[in-house]
């Protein structure tokens, strides 16, 4: 229902309050009847002063309806982005992609047997090439019924299918998602619990749907899921510094992780290699663990909610300005948008903490009435809480043996970006073959690094298989030919590489060379004579 506040308890006064639209559930039980404010709002006290922060125990969020309608429209857009990617990506392995990556069957999900044989033979299905294109087709259908927002079951279905359909997408090629993905999944996740834990009848009030009438007044709404997506927001950023510190100590504390990160595979060609001075680089470490562990903080406190928003905005522009990270800030400013704090609620963001907030302020605040979920749906979304808030702690701590169906089933919840502050970003990976020249005999090593890449689609995604391709010769730099050729990776890319080389025409390849070089290394020597 609609609440029209500001008539009423201020009518016959001197000042007159202008009328303020706000969508709330109303009030119900013992909380209705003292004429307290239940726990989706702000409570007013000492004085009649508001307090600053929203309480953590609250089953919903309060901002605007327009812009959690934007929110929606933003996610809706990177699961497109996604969809087109891993369409591509699924469109590839029908030709040779499949010669880089280990087939799908032959992975191990889980230690027991029948229900590995049980979950991949699902994965299987999923992920067949008739249902990539049901998913594709589907995708704006999806997208339209989501944005659209009408019927609590209708859009558990749809939050459902999303998920299912992303996991169908990338069960072969696991190894070229991103932590946005993962994020990406968990919003569609979110949302599919937001329908259990609404109280019943106030789906349309709480997660209200597109209106032409609704995005005209723009009311205050109360949200469950919204509450759900800002605490997704704050793991992600809080274990992402989290995490800083403990893969990456060295180069965040000592200021060398943004030197690094320069030479990284995620910059753009124009910013890649560009020299950065060792106090701009200390300057913006420490910024980024500002950003990372007290910010996201702001999320929960209205006076800061606005400031919040500013400071991870730009830090998303910058990303995307420098780095190929594509749905990442989609992502991440699309939940942005749901902590900017309501116009009626805001306050200026160079205020002194002690200013009282205006009569009308005050009177909003007051006639906020909250939602009264059941013991059942306040227990289910505590639950879902805890595991968002407490699923990154345990996987930090199991790196790097993380379950691999979490992996598989889209929901790992653990956010390491760029954690290790770059500390592999100046080494890469080169590939050469051995061969003798027919014109002058002399044996030389031709570089052929890059040719497997062709088979991947141009995306942004093939720095990922540059990356695990990295780590997997790092992890066996000392190893002998024969455990390399048991690599699944490393020995499919070396075999498409040579089967490449010799197929646009070169000599007879003799032998594989793998090396780890700095960024900068000079081609290959010629290294003996007839």
């Amino acid at each position: 229902m609609k609440y029209l506040l500001g008539r009423g308890e201020a009518a016959g006064r001197a000042e007159q309050l202008e009328p303020v639209v706000v969508i709330v559930p109303p009030a119900r039980g013992w909380l209705a009847k003292k004429g307290k404010i239940n726990n989706a709002v702000l409570q007013e006290k000492d004085g009649g002063r508001s307090p600053w922060c929203e309480r953590f125990f609250m089953t919903c969020y309060l901002m605007s309806y327009r812009f959690f309608v934007l929110c929606k429209v933003g996610l809706s857009m990177a699961y497109l982005w996604a969809c087109w990617d891993f369409v591509r990506i699924n469109l590839a392995l029908g030709d040779h992609l499949q010669d880089l990556l280990p087939p799908l069957a032959s992975e191990t999900l889980v230690n027991d047997t029948a229900l590995n044989s049980a979950l991949v033979n699902t994965l299987l299905l999923l992920s067949s090439l008739a249902m990539v294109w049901i998913y594709f087709v589907l995708a704006p259908v999806a997208v339209g019924l989501f944005i659209w927002g009408r019927h609590r079951w209708v859009q558990v279905g749809v939050g459902a299918w999303v998920w299912l359909s992303m996991i169908g997408l990338t069960a072969r090629a696991s190894i070229l998602m991103s932590t946005a993905d993962f994020w990406l999944n968990w919003c569609f996740i979110c949302y599919v619990v937001a329908g259990f834990v609404t109280p019943r009848r106030r789906w349309d009030k709480s997660q209200p749907p597109t209106s032409r009438e609704l995005w005209r007044a723009n009311p205050i709404v109360a949200s469950e899921y919204a509450l759900l997506v800002v605490i997704l927001q704050f793991t992600v950023y809080f274990y992402a510094g989290i995490n800083k510190l403990l893969d990456g100590w060295v180069p965040w504390i000592y200021g060398t992780a943004i030197q690094n990160l320069s030479y990284d595979l995620s910059m753009r060609d124009y910013a890649r290699g560009l020299p950065v001075p060792f106090w701009i680089s200390a300057i913006f470490c420490y910024v980024t663990l500002f950003q990372r562990l007290v910010v996201p903080f702001g999320f929960f406190i209205m006076r800061y909610r606005g400031w919040a928003v500013l400071i991870l905005g730009a830090m998303h522009a910058g990303y995307e300005m420098l780095m190929q990270v594509a749905i990442f800030p989609l992502v991440g400013l699309s939940g942005l948008l749901l902590i900017i704090p309501p116009r009626e609620l805001a306050l200026p963001l160079c205020s002194r903490p002690t200013l009282k907030q205006d009569k009308r302020l005050r009177h909003v605040l007051k006639s906020l009435p909250g939602p009264a979920p059941s013991f059942t749906q306040r227990a289910a979304f505590l639950v879902v809480a805890a595991i968002l808030l407490v699923e990154p702690i345990a996987n930090a701590a199991l790196t790097p043996d993380l379950p691999y169906w979490n992996i598989k089933l889209g929901t790992l919840l653990h956010w390491t970006m760029f954690s290790d502050g770059g500390a592999h970003s100046r080494v890469r990976l080169r590939v050469g073959v051995m061969v003798r020249d027919p014109k002058t005999g002399m044996q030389r090593y031709d570089e052929v690094t890059d040719l497997p890449l062709r088979y991947l689609p141009d995306t942004w995604r093939t720095r990922f298989y540059q990356q695990t391709l990295l780590f997997k010769a790092l992890a066996a730099q000392n190893a002998t030919g024969e455990e390399i050729r048991r690599s699944d990776y490393l020995a499919g890319y070396v075999r498409s590489a040579v089967k490449l080389y010799e197929g646009q025409g070169g000599p007879h390849v003799e032998a594989v060379n793998l090396e780890l070089a700095p960024y900068d290394t000079c081609p290959f020597p010629i290294v003996q004579a007839k």
